[in-house]
């Protein structure tokens, strides 16, 4: 049997694991085991520039969680790879984070650069993709930090950008009490729209006709459209309806966070920063013209298993 891989995506909102092994041809990456746990690592780092305590502990202890989990699925621990996204790279005491990982649990922290993140993302999506992929896309990973936007076409990046954008990072800047209120929404969008205007003026020279939204957000968005089918498993790739989505959107707006919370389909700790998504992914989609959308379930982590699988 093939030695196992572990991925581990440490994210601003949400850490997740990969545990997979090589397959065939027919289905390169075969999954061994998947968690995701919502850490909030990014929790009170937005504000102050610092990982706070509470928030390291939460890490150690998903962290703790997924090392058992590799290693009793046979991965060797110097084959669980650790990747550090948004507010990794933001914190000024991450080396402090990454040492303490380290010396408890003998797991190395890489951080990477938002446009190393965007190239893993785009990795990612594109195995998921049926092949031949031809219409020009525009992939989008929101994050609880950032969010990276990668346009191509075939199997050519056009255009790549990380931006920090992201859903903790909108709700940092955009909220009453705490949480999402539709009396921010004009200020956010106009914020979007200024701080997206590189990636509009890309996007007006190539024209792409999909967006493709990984994971994340856009697995959430497709939970809510298949409520009413529990044991209905997302696939590697599939379309989203748009007249659906934003019946969703709307429906998100109009309720606070705990009616969010109750909606069926939905992830508890998505119910904070979906609103805040759902508003990128209609900007994105209005600013663009974009008539079609599809959510990839691979991402980051998935990119980082195939180019460490080549």
């Amino acid at each position: 049997m093939p030695q196992p891989t572990a991925i581990i995506d440490l994210g601003t909102n949400t850490f997740q694991l990969l545990v997979a092994i090589q397959g065939n041809i027919s289905q390169p990456l075969q999954i061994i085991r998947q968690l995701q746990r919502p850490v909030q690592l990014g929790s009170g780092a937005m504000e102050t520039g610092l990982l706070q305590h509470d928030a390291m502990d939460r890490a150690l202890i998903a962290l703790t969680e997924f090392k058992a989990v590799a290693l009793a699925e046979g991965c060797h621990l110097d084959r669980i790879h650790a990747i550090g996204t948004s507010i990794l790279r933001r914190a000024s005491n991450t080396p402090t984070f990454i040492e303490e990982v380290d010396q408890r649990l003998g797991i190395k922290i890489q951080v990477i650069s938002g446009i190393e993140e965007a190239d893993l993302i785009y990795h990612g999506i594109f195995h998921s993709l049926p092949q031949p992929w031809g219409p020009t896309s525009l992939v989008m990973d929101i994050g609880g930090g950032s969010v990276e936007f990668i346009l191509f076409k075939a199997s050519y990046i056009l255009y790549k950008v990380s931006l920090e954008l992201g859903g903790l990072r909108l709700l940092s800047l955009f909220q009453q009490d705490g949480h999402f209120h539709q009396s921010q929404l004009i200020d956010m969008q106009i914020y979007l729209e200024d701080h997206m205007r590189p990636l509009f003026a890309a996007c007006a020279q190539h024209k792409p006709e999909v967006l493709i939204g990984a994971a994340g957000a856009f697995e959430t968005i497709w939970d809510l459209a298949h409520a009413e089918e529990p044991d209905l498993v997302i696939p590697p790739a599939s379309e989203l309806v748009i007249k659906q989505f934003y019946q969703q959107k709307k429906r998100v707006e109009e309720s606070d966070f705990e009616g969010r919370q109750k909606i069926k389909g939905m992830k508890a700790f998505r119910a904070g920063i979906l609103p805040y998504a759902n508003v990128l992914i209609a900007t994105v989609l209005e600013k663009l013209s974009i008539e079609t959308m599809w959510v990839s379930s691979y991402s980051l982590k998935e990119g980082y298993w195939f180019l460490q699988n080549k």
